[in-house]
């Protein structure tokens, strides 16, 4: 398995993740890929699209942001072929071997099996739900609409101290609020 940089300029590359990234994630949980991609264009230093692939085959991707403290996972997504096989744990394991900072993700409040078998994956992974903290997605359009959201976290975090420095870091950074 390796995680490589999206080429803006391999059009097979940009049209893999676009693909991917429309099917993983409904419309309000995802910003319009075009911007995706003019972000990840003009933001080389703080916002990254990473590939995964095997030997032979593109996987799934990461996107994330650098938030200096720490890293916020934006999206990930694995190909529907390669779901429930290891993937995911492979990707995301290999990810974080990368990096020292904590990582920070948004899921899906467990309301549905869906949305628990995600967050029981996470906690696999050794992330840790905040269960106790209030948090609404912002919406990536302009109609101003939220999402009830649950962040998780790997790594040190001191909630009570730094929990809303985070998400307002979060919503500057990705939401541009």
């Amino acid at each position: 398995m390796k995680l490589e940089k999206l080429n803006l300029v391999n059009e097979r590359e940009v049209i893999f993740v676009e693909n991917l990234y429309i099917e993983s994630f409904p419309k309000e949980e995802r910003r319009p890929p075009d911007k995706t991609f003019k972000l990840y264009e003009e933001n080389k230093d703080k916002f990254f699209i990473l590939l995964a692939s095997t030997e032979d085959q593109r996987v799934g991707f990461l996107t994330y942001w650098d938030l200096g403290e720490f890293i916020f996972a934006e999206h990930f997504a694995i190909l529907p072929d390669f779901r429930d096989s290891g993937y995911g744990s492979m990707v995301m394991n290999l990810f974080m071997e990368n990096t020292t900072q904590p990582v920070v993700l948004e899921v899906e409040p467990p309301t549905s099996h869906i949305a628990v078998r995600r967050i029981k994956f996470y906690e696999r992974l050794g992330f840790k739900l905040w269960d106790d903290v209030e948090y609404r997605q912002p919406s990536y359009y302009q109609d101003g609409k939220s999402y009830p959201m649950k962040l998780m976290s790997k790594g040190t975090i001191d909630l009570i101290k730094d929990g809303k420095e985070i998400i307002h870091l979060i919503h500057t950074t990705a939401y541009k609020l």
